[in-house]
């Protein structure tokens, strides 16, 4: 996926779809990538904990500027970027100190129909 926030650089980020997952979810390290920083009051805020597959309770930070993200399909031929897929939609994203990406059920969800047959999937909008 590509991701954009408040006008800062388009970032690409591979993930995972989560039905699991409430909201989607990026790492410190995926905010500091898109141009945001924890210590900027108008960039992130202190947003509690959330519960991680786990159990425990993890504390994040939610964006205060808007984060749009859009899917990018497989390359037409090995080597050629991917190219744009499906509609630029707002990501409702929470940032934790260590995650991989998941794409949630608030935004990634709420985007598209999902078909899910192992090991993969179709989306759809």
């Amino acid at each position: 996926m590509r991701i954009q926030a408040k006008g800062g650089p388009q970032v690409v980020f591979a993930g995972i779809v989560d039905s699991g997952a409430s909201r989607t979810v990026l790492s410190m390290q995926d905010a500091a990538r898109l141009g945001l920083d924890p210590t900027h009051l108008d960039d992130l805020r202190e947003a509690g904990a959330v519960i991680v597959a786990d159990g425990s309770a993890v504390a994040c930070l939610a964006p205060l500027v808007p984060i749009r993200a859009q899917v990018l399909g497989t390359p037409a031929s090995p080597g050629d970027d991917p190219r744009p897929w499906g509609p630029i939609f707002d990501l409702d994203a929470i940032f934790v100190e260590h995650a991989i990406p998941l794409w949630g059920q608030t935004d990634f969800f709420d985007t598209f129909g999902i078909d899910f047959q192992r090991p993969e999937f179709t989306l759809r909008y």
